[in-house]
């Protein structure tokens, strides 16, 4: 079953284009993750959907309705949660005051869902009187996916889960992520740079260049192209360099 469906996106800021005809679809059960360098298009792709920013063009369809333009407390309520780029906690409050802020659309008890969480994020549940400014950030992250499965999401976006995190805690988060997927069947759409890591975790991938979507399949297969082994694993030359020359790229197909 599509879960998501995205057709012909186009999203400006002001007279520049960001997105140029992004089409993408999320199954249920699913790891989609998105690729791309900065300045790709990747958190404005996840913006729209959300209806934090509003397309010029195109489709949204999320469970075969559509969402375009919808304001985001409505996509939230329709059962998308985003998890944003640089987790934005409530520093001020508790851990378990963020997390039940993630129940707020929710009018059933969401008690067995904060067990959940703790169940997952145990660091969590031992500081959750402590106020979420204290945390390192890698239990920021966790406690940002943890405030979004308190929705209790039919989709949960995460954007770049893994930034200015240590390899180590990177790890961590992904193998979380992976276990949230199989275990109970949490089904995700994942931007995030680190390519080895998100084509290691997904089912499927799209690859993002200058608001165009130029590849997409199974991660396997893009794993191992020539082109993503190039320009985003390194496996045949330097990474940054390799991303430049592939911008310069007028075509890929």
């Amino acid at each position: 079953m599509t879960v998501l469906s995205v057709r012909n996106l186009e999203t400006f800021y002001g007279a520049i284009m960001a997105l140029r005809g992004v089409s993408i679809d999320v199954s249920e059960g699913e790891i989609v993750t998105i690729l791309g360098a900065n300045g790709a298009g990747k958190t404005t792709l996840m913006k729209t959907i959300a209806g934090l920013m509003d397309p010029e063009k195109g489709s949204i369809e999320f469970m075969g309705k559509s969402i375009a333009g919808l304001d985001p407390d409505r996509v939230v309520a329709q059962g998308i949660a985003l998890v944003p780029e640089g987790r934005e906690v409530f520093p001020y409050l508790t851990i378990e005051e963020n997390l039940r802020l993630g129940a707020y659309s929710r009018r059933d008890s969401h008690a067995d869902d904060l067990d959940l969480v703790y169940q997952y994020f145990p660091i969590l549940k031992e500081r959750r009187k402590q106020a979420a400014g204290f945390l390192s950030g890698g239990q920021q992250q966790m406690l940002a996916i943890g405030r979004g499965l308190m929705a209790r999401p039919k989709l949960m976006m995460l954007d770049e889960p893994s930034l200015g995190l240590s390899p180590l805690l990177t790890q961590e988060i992904f193998g979380i992520i992976a276990r949230l997927n199989a275990e109970q069947n949490v089904t995700m759409l994942l931007v995030e740079q680190n390519a080895h890591i998100a084509l290691a975790t997904a089912h499927t991938g799209y690859v993002l260049e200058m608001g165009r979507i130029v590849m997409a399949g199974p991660t396997e297969k893009l794993a191992a192209s020539d082109d993503i082994q190039e320009f985003y694993l390194g496996k045949t030359e330097d990474t940054e360099r390799g991303q430049k020359r592939w911008k310069r790229r007028k075509t890929w197909r």
